[in-house]
This record gives structure tokens, sequence and C-alpha cells, in this order.
């Protein structure tokens, strides 16, 4: 008798964002300065103490990354195939020179090669990075290949082969699908390099992995990081090439969260956005620092689950840095695979209409926020604005699907609850589909 079976083999791989290093944080220093010392012209001292660790209302200290760094060395270390680093690698109000920025940027990287010796990092950049230059292709020219680094140098963008499991990995740079950068010759390029890379993908029978900063779609808090045209045409690629994407990582938002993409009314792909290193997100809000460690087929490049960890950092700042594991993502939710459809069907038990859905969307919220208590509430607008931004990426799509719980809103009263359905699936695919066809 003969037995067939398929092989399957298990990898790991690191999804690392947003460190927002700020080099010149330090305990002594004046959160109203981000965490800065106060010159002579500023104010005499902090308002309260500062943890080495950080603060939730300022970018990253060193102390922050490294704590970072010697966990991940600890974790499946014989197993991980690679690291994706997706940029903001300085913080944000950091005010050093362009060398001082260069700098920063080469610490970082030291750090990480000395963390991952005897394996490949695949760095984007991210909004608030330098530009392509000689000094950044140099900085990385151990971790990628010439014909990569030929690219990058251009306009930061490259596409990495793992021979071994017929995967590909794919590089943007999501900078130039801003309103700045979307005219620009890069931009342009990466375009035409894009389609060209997928293209090939589906001639050579690969699987493709999309990796970037900045995700395409809309939220609250950003909504407009690509140009409407740019949004539009990165939805059409992924449309048309969904068959060998089997996953896209970004990070920008400093939240945990998901995004689903449609074709017409059938759910084609998926992108996730891992949380920051930086506990600082924007001035209402923050959240624990937080690291991605996913678990793929080698064989096929599918994404099989993903182990989010974090760091309580008050906590820390009283004692220890102790990172942990904060949810599986299929146990969390329930999933019985990491697919387009069971992100569909996740997405649409967070429109809050029953006590079920309602636990279920606390659960997604205490993710999103990576286990920080937060001041701000989350009312029913609030939890359909989450709904909108996972399940309507097209710009209009996502102001019609916002309107619409707002038309609810107002029918049902001002003070509606947590448990008000306020948009029904049918009305959802009206919405989005009209968008697209």
């Amino acid at each position: 008798m003969i037995y067939y079976y398929i092989k399957f083999d298990k990898g790991y791989f690191w999804h690392i964002t947003d460190f927002h290093y700020d080099p010149l944080y330090t305990s002594q220093g004046d959160t109203r300065r981000h965490c800065r010392r106060a010159d002579e012209r500023g104010s005499s001292g902090h308002h309260r103490a500062l943890g080495r660790f950080g603060d939730y209302s300022c970018d990253s200290s060193l102390e922050l990354i490294e704590s970072a760094a010697r966990y991940m060395r600890t974790r499946h270390s014989e197993n991980v195939e690679f690291v994706l680093w997706t940029g903001d690698i300085i913080a944000a109000r950091y005010t050093g020179n362009e060398d001082d920025k260069i700098q920063a940027i080469r610490n970082m990287t030291e750090l990480l090669s000395r963390t991952f010796s005897s394996h490949f990092v695949f760095p984007v950049l991210g909004h608030l990075d330098p530009a392509p230059s000689e000094s950044l292709t140099n900085m990385w020219m151990h971790w990628l290949p010439l014909e990569a680094l030929q690219t990058f140098k251009y306009g930061g963008y490259y596409t990495i082969e793992q021979k071994q499991s017929k995967l590909r990995i794919v590089a943007l740079n999501t900078n130039l699908f801003s309103v700045r950068d979307s005219n620009s010759p890069q931009a342009k390029k990466q375009w035409e390099w894009l389609d060209s890379v997928l293209e090939k993908s589906i001639t050579n029978k690969e699987m493709v992995y999309i990796v970037g900063h900045a995700a395409p779609g809309s939220d609250s808090r950003h909504p407009y990081d690509m140009s409407a045209d740019a949004n539009a045409k990165y939805l059409r690629m992924v449309r048309r090439h969904a068959k060998i994407i089997a996953g896209q990582f970004f990070g920008h938002l400093h939240a945990d969260t998901f995004r689903v993409i449609y074709d017409n009314d059938r759910p084609v792909s998926w992108t996730f956005m891992a949380p920051s290193v930086s506990p600082h997100r924007d001035p209402a809000d923050s959240s624990n620092p937080g690291l991605r460690l996913y678990k793929f087929d080698t064989n096929t490049g599918k994404v099989l689950d993903y182990t989010q960890y974090f760091l309580d950092l008050a906590a820390a700042n009283r004692n220890l840095a102790e990172w942990t594991a904060e949810y599986n993502l299929t146990q969390y939710y329930g999933l019985h695979e990491v697919s387009a459809m069971s992100l569909h069907n996740l997405a649409d038990k967070l429109q809050i209409g029953t006590p079920h859905e309602t636990n279920i969307f606390h659960k997604y919220l205490r993710a999103y926020r990576v286990r920080h208590e937060s001041s701000e509430s989350c009312d029913g607008a609030c939890a359909h604005q989450h709904f909108c931004a996972i399940t309507c990426l097209e710009h209009v799509a996502y102001r019609q699907c916002v309107e619409a719980a707002a038309s609810a809103l107002a029918a049902a009263g001002d003070s509606a609850p947590l448990t008000l359905p306020l948009f029904n699936t049918l009305a959802f695919l009206i919405a989005c589909v009209i968008v697209v066809m």
C-alpha cells in the first residue's frame, strides 16, 4: 500500500515596526519637551517621573528597543526565517540633522544585526525616515542582494526571492504613494516595477508577500496616507493579482488591526497592521509596545497564525522589562484559518448588535490598544468607524460607510449605546461595491 501525504514545514518570521527611536530620550526629561532635557529657555523640570523604558507620551528610549531585541533573540530563534522591519525608525520629533538621523538608523541597524546575526532583515522606509541614499544603501547591503540594492537606491523599493520556498517578498516605498510624491518619476517607476514583479511571479508560480509602511485605506486618525489615485490603483493591482498574494504587512498606525480587500462583494485579500514598538501614538491615545511573530508554511508562504507580544510599559518601569505573549490570533478570535474569508467573517462580528458581537469588539479594541487602558471611550459611532476602516478601503467607500453610520445614529438618537446595530452587512456590501465596480 502506498501512502501519500502533503509535507508541511512551518517557519517563523518577525514583523517589527515604528521604533520611533529618540536618541535624546532621558528619564530626566520633560514630557512637555518629548521626554528630553529642558534647555535654558525651557521649563526647569518634568512634571512627573519618567521611566527608563519610556513613557506613553513620548517615543522610544534606547533601553526599550534593546529590551525588545533581547526578547526576540530568545523566541524560536532556530526556526526564524527572516525579519520584516517596516519603517519609521527614528522619532517623529527628532530634530537632528541628516547625518544625525543616518547615525540613529545605523545604531538600530547594528542592534538588529547583532540580534539576528544569522538572519536576513528586510527594511522598508517610513514617512519619518530619510529618502533613499548611498548611506542607507551601504548600511543595508549585508541584508540585500545587488539587484535589490539598485532599485532601493533609486526609489526605496526592492524584491527578494526566497528560492527554497517559491516565496517572493516585495518591499514597497509607500512614501511614493503620498499626495506629495505620487507623481514623481520614482513613483511612476515603482508602479511599473510592481506590476512587472507580480506578473513575473504569476509566470514563475511564486507566492508573494507585500511589505510596506503605510497600508491602503483610511481610518479616523489617518484619513488619507495614500493619494486617492494611488490608493485606488494599489487596490486594483491587488485584486488583479490576489491569487498569488499570500499576505500584506504594514505598520504606521501604532495599532493592532487588519484590512480586508474585496473584489466586488468577494473577499480576496487581506492586510495586517502590526502595532508599534513606540508607546506613543498621538496626543489623544497611546499603546503598549508590541512585537509580532508569524508562523507560516515555508512550502507555500501561507500564513498560519501569529503571536502578538507586548510589554506592559508601566509595569516595566516599576521593575524589569518582561515581554509576554498577549494573544494568539486564531485562538483569540476563534479562527479556523488565516484567509480573506475568515477575516471578513471576523470583521462582520465587529458590527456590534448582539452581546456576542459586543464582546468580540471589546476583544478587538483591547488588542488594538495593545492592552493599554485608554481614557477614551468607544461608542457605537467609534465602533462602526473601525468596521468601515477594516472593510471599505476605497476613500469614497470609507466616507460613505462612516456617513451611513452617522445617519443611523441620528435616526436612533445621539446616545446610541454599543449594542445598537448600526449597519447591516447587505448595506455595507452595497456601499463598498458601488465604488469599486
